[in-house]
C-alpha cells in the first residue's frame, strides 16, 4: 500500500481495492506497508505476520524457493489466461528447478547506459546517437572529460552496486558470475568478460583520466550526481527516470537512457525486477484471492483501458512520471495499446529514449544470479574499489579472491 505522503496514488490504491471487491465481493484486502527485507523476510513467516502477498526482488526469489519459503502457484495459474501471456523471458526467475511457478512478476527493467543529454550537447556529442560499443563509451568519456570537465564515465562502487552494475557489463562482454546446476551454485566471476569489465573501467581510470576523482559512490551518489549535471555517462537500470527526475530534481530533457553496449560476444543486457510472491502459509482460497488481487492492480492496467487511465491520471496528478521506459510485461501489441490509452497523460520525453525502446523486444535480457547475487556484488565491490583507487591492479588475482570469498559465503548459507 502507498504510504500517506503520496496522497493521489494512496487514494488510487483504496479506489482500486473497493472496486476489486465490489467485483469480487467475497475477498477482503487489507492494505499493508510492509516492504521486503531479507534480514526481517524469515521473521516475518515464523511469526506469521507475513503479508498474504507481498513483492519481492527478482534477485531473492530463487533462495526464498530453495528455502520453501513461498507458496508453490502453479495449480493456480497453469490455465489462467492473462499470466500465460507473460513476457517467457521474465517467468525463467519465477520458475524452481522442479518446473513449477512461485511467483508472479509484475514489473521488469534492464540496465542501460543513461547519459546527461546537455553534458553531451555541451562536449560537441549528439544526444540522439548514444554509443552501442565499449569503446565508444570510452570515447565518449575522454570527449566528455576534455571539453567540459565533467566524470566522462563512472558506476557505483559501493553498498554491492560496484558488483551489481560490473556484473551487468561483463555479461555485455560476454560474461556470467554465476552457473547453477541444480542445488550446485558456482562463482565465476574469474572470467574473461568480468576481466574486460575491470579492464574497461582501469582504463577510462588511469589511461584516460576520464572517471572523476571520487571513487567510493553508492547507487545514489551516481543518481544525485547525475542529476546534478557532473556526470556524463554511467550504467544503472533503465527505469531510473523517476529518481533522476522526482528525486534528484535532473531536467527531464537532460536524461538519456540508451541500450546497454555489447562486445562482439555480448550475452545481453541484465535484467531485474519485482515479483509477487505469496505466503507459503496461505490457504488455497487465500492463495487464489491472492492472485486475483494481483491481476487486477498489478497487471490489468496493460489489458484494461479504464484501470490504464485511472492509474495513469493519479501519477499525472501527483506530478509523477507517466511512459517511463520499462520491460513490457506481455506482448509488443498488449503494451502498444496501453501506451495508447494513457497517451494523454505521458508526460516523459520518450523521443529521447528511442534506442532503447527499440532495443526490447531485440536485445537479450541476462538474468541476475539466482542464488546469493548479492554475496558476489559485495565480493565484486573491493574490486571494482581496488581497479579505481590502486594502479596496476593485477584484476585476475583480485577476481579469483573476489570469486572464493563469493563462494564460500554462499556454501555457507
Amino acid at each position: 500500500m502507498p504510504t500517506a505522503d503520496q496522497a493521489e496514488n494512496l487514494k488510487a490504491f483504496k479506489d482500486q481495492v473497493a472496486a476489486f471487491e465490489e467485483l469480487h465481493p467475497n475477498i477482503t484486502v487489507e492494505g499493508d506497508e510492509t516492504r521486503f527485507d531479507v534480514s526481517t523476510f524469515n521473521s516475518l513467516l515464523v511469526g506469521d505476520t507475513l503479508p498474504t502477498t507481498m513483492i519481492v526482488p527478482r534477485t531473492n526469489i530463487q533462495q526464498l524457493v530453495q528455502n520453501e519459503q513461498v507458496k508453490d502457484i502453479t495449480p493456480f495459474i497453469q490455465d489462467d489466461e492473462l499470466l500465460s501471456q507473460q513476457n517467457p523471458v521474465l517467468t525463467e526467475a519465477t520458475t524452481g528447478t522442479d518446473g513449477d511457478v512461485y511467483g508472479v512478476t509484475t514489473s521488469a527493467y534492464t540496465m542501460g547506459l543513461v547519459y546527461n543529454r546537455a553534458i553531451y550537447e555541451a562536449a560537441g556529442l549528439d544526444p540522439d546517437n548514444p554509443p552501442t560499443t565499449w569503446e565508444e563509451v570510452r570515447q565518449n568519456a575522454v570527449t566528455i572529460a576534455q571539453a567540459t570537465g565533467d566524470t566522462g564515465f563512472i558506476i557505483p562502487t559501493s553498498n554491492n552496486g560496484g558488483g551489481w552494475v560490473t556484473t551487468a557489463i561483463s555479461n555485455a562482454f560476454g560474461g556470467t558470475v554465476e552457473t547453477v546446476d541444480g542445488d550446485d551454485v558456482t562463482v565465476t566471476a574469474d572470467n574473461d568478460g568480468t576481466q574486460s569489465a575491470l579492464g574497461f573501467l582501469n582504463d577510462i581510470r588511469w589511461t584516460d583520466n576520464a572517471a572523476g576523482s571520487t571513487f567510493l559512490l553508492k547507487y545514489g551518489d551516481v543518481l544525485q550526481a547525475m542529476g546534478a549535471g557532473t556526470i556524463g555517462q554511467t550504467v544503472v537500470g533503465a527505469d531510473q527516470y523517476y529518481n533522476l527526475v522526482v528525486v534528484t530534481g535532473m531536467d527531464p530533457d537532460d536524461v538519456g537512457i540508451a541500450p546497454m553496449p555489447q562486445s562482439d560476444d555480448g550475452l545481453g543486457a541484465l535484467g531485474g525486477g519485482n515479483i509477487n510472491i505469496v505466503n507459503p502459509n496461505a490457504t488455497a482460497d487465500e492463495t487464489a484471492a491472492a492472485l486475483e488481487w494481483i491481476k487486477f492492480y498489478y497487471l490489468n492496467r496493460y489489458i484494461d483501458e479504464d484501470s490504464a487511465v485511472a492509474f495513469a491520471k493519479a501519477n499525472a496528478a501527483d506530478d509523477l512520471p507517466v511512459g517511463v521506459p520499462e520491460v513490457p510485461l506481455f506482448d509488443d501489441k498488449t503494451y502498444d495499446q496501453y501506451l495508447s490509452w494513457i497517451d494523454p497523460y505521458i508526460n516523459v520525453p520518450r523521443d529521447h529514449f528511442t534506442a532503447y525502446l527499440d532495443s526490447l523486444g531485440k536485445l537479450p535480457i541476462v538474468n541476475e544470479p539466482q542464488i546469493g547475487a548479492q554475496s558476489i556484488y559485495g565480493a565484486l565491490d573491493a574490486v571494482v574499489q581496488q581497479v579505481l583507487t590502486e594502479e596496476g591492479t593485477d584484476i585476475d588475482a583480485a577476481l579469483k579472491t573476489a570469486s572464493s570469498n563469493a563462494q564460500a559465503t554462499i556454501d555457507a548459507s
